[in-house]
């Protein structure tokens, strides 16, 4: 192969290969770029959490009150409600203890068991329930 072979055959390319690159940038449809982007244009994942090191130092007896889970420590008891007071959220407390009593006895009250259509337990049984305790002495009279 000459080197005006190689050279014509680059050249050719040159100008062939943009001509094709244009042809395939005109049938082009407007959803190309969504699949450019990936994942429909979503984000490139996050790096992982920055971890804490580990203690060097005694914990402080108040540690179990905090919540580490290695990334970002939190009180487990959480301060949110300041402006509640104490009377206020006994009477809340109160108030849902109450509900769920009324919601029992209203339940009770209703005995579901008595509306099941279907046949009781005890009828299940083929011999009579069996006896507990020590057996009946039939000597004593």
């Amino acid at each position: 192969m000459t080197i005006a072979t190689i050279v014509s055959r680059a050249c050719s390319r040159a100008i062939v290969t943009p001509a094709l690159r244009q042809s395939v940038a005109i049938s082009k449809s407007p959803y190309t770029g969504i699949v450019r982007l990936g994942s429909h244009g979503s984000t490139p994942p996050l790096p992982p959490f920055a971890r804490n090191l580990a203690p060097t130092e005694k914990l402080v007896e108040e540690h179990d009150l905090v919540w580490d889970d290695g990334v970002a420590p939190e009180l487990t008891i959480d301060f949110d409600a300041a402006h509640v007071s104490k009377s206020e959220g006994l009477a809340f407390w109160l108030g849902g203890l109450g509900f769920f009593v009324g919601l029992y006895q209203l339940v009770r009250w209703i005995d579901p068991a008595a509306q099941n259509p279907a046949v009781n337990r005890s009828m299940n049984m083929v011999v009579p329930n069996p006896t507990t305790g020590p057996p009946e002495n039939p000597d004593e009279e």
